[in-house]
């Protein structure tokens, strides 16, 4: 009968291969045990990727719904304010307003007449007003500032206001320059069309859509320009006119503050659903993540078992490994 032998430089190699093999094995295990999920993705789902692909492609269309509703959300909170801000800029107009119609001081017409020019200046900077790189009140022109500046409308309006005679004329005029297509909207809105409704989830839009041109924005300019050219040089009537035009400049502004508290009420709608929206987002997410750790999933009672046998037949090779460094010729022919 023919013995076969190793030799001791590949026994050697053999208990190296073993060993490195194990400790291969060991590390793995523990990395699966430790991180929670399986190294060989492929392994634990026997090559079938379609349903790890169907719940990834989920998850990821619902956080781009997601990020959408966030920027939704950051964009009507700073429109929400700019709006409060107008509105109550105007409202706090109105009062000196009406006090400067009921009186013969014509100093209190000039201050009126000066607080609306300084108002209207601060009120077309709030509608330029840009949240993260996008002009909020410019529609779909996300570059572009909403409106022209103060010089530029009342200019225009000036124009307009040539040979008017009573307070009632100049009114009736500064209003239809505001709603003509070729006066405001040609002149002074800088902007493009209208947004689109925004996605926020598979099945929600929200309504975004404000604009500086806006009836709302517009009803509140038609008392704010009337009440700055009060005391105008260009506007030639007398001055019991001027006083009337001061009234009905505060009552346009009562017009417009209604108009902008409801705008802001639509836009609270919006505001709630793109709310709701991310709440269920945010569910919607959860469930996602929680299938795709399902699919990948490490089991902690299969990897003790394994991580027993590992560590036993370390052990073991460890074991030989010992005995054969220290065999001599004469424990070999014992």
């Amino acid at each position: 009968m023919t013995l076969v032998s190793l030799g001791d430089l590949a026994q050697s190699f053999l208990l190296k291969s073993q060993t490195a093999r194990l400790k291969g094995e060991l590390g793995r295990l523990t990395n699966e045990f430790s991180a929670g999920r399986v190294s060989d993705v492929g392994a634990a789902l026997t090559g079938d990727f379609a349903r790890l692909s169907s719940v990834s492609r989920a998850r990821s269309v619902t956080e781009g719904y997601q990020s959408a509703a966030r920027e939704a959300a950051t964009q009507a909170a700073t429109m929400q304010t700019a709006i409060a801000s107008i509105a109550g800029s105007i409202q706090a107009l109105t009062a000196p307003l009406l006090t400067a119609s009921q009186t013969t001081n014509p100093d209190h017409l000039a201050l009126a007449s000066m607080d609306a020019r300084g108002r209207l200046d601060t009120i077309l900077a709030t509608m330029n007003v840009a949240a993260g790189g996008r002009s909020l009140f410019a529609g779909q022109a996300v570059h572009a500032p909403a409106v022209a500046d103060s010089d530029t409308i009342l200019t225009a309006l000036r124009s307009t206001l040539v040979g008017a005679q009573t307070a009632q004329e100049m009114m009736d005029r500064i209003s239809a320059w505001f709603d003509d297509p070729a006066g405001y909207r040609d002149i002074a809105y800088l902007g493009g069309a209208s947004l689109e409704h925004i996605a926020v989830s598979p099945t929600d839009q929200v309504w975004m859509a404000v604009t500086a041109e806006d009836p709302a924005f517009r009803a509140a300019f038609k008392g704010l320009t009337a009440a700055a050219l009060i005391e105008d040089s260009s506007t030639l009537i007398p001055a019991t006119e001027t006083r009337t035009l001061a009234r009905l400049s505060a009552e346009a502004l009562f017009a417009g503050h209604d108009a902008l508290i409801n705008l802001s009420g639509r836009l609270g709608i919006s505001e709630g659903r793109i709310d709701a929206a991310q709440s269920r987002n945010a569910i919607d997410l959860l469930i996602h993540e929680m299938a795709q750790a399902d699919l990948v999933r490490s089991d902690p009672e299969r990897i003790a078992i394994e991580l027993e046998a590992v560590q036993t037949n370390l052990e073991a090779v460890y074991a030989i490994t010992a005995r054969l460094s220290r065999m001599s010729l004469t424990d070999f022919l014992r």
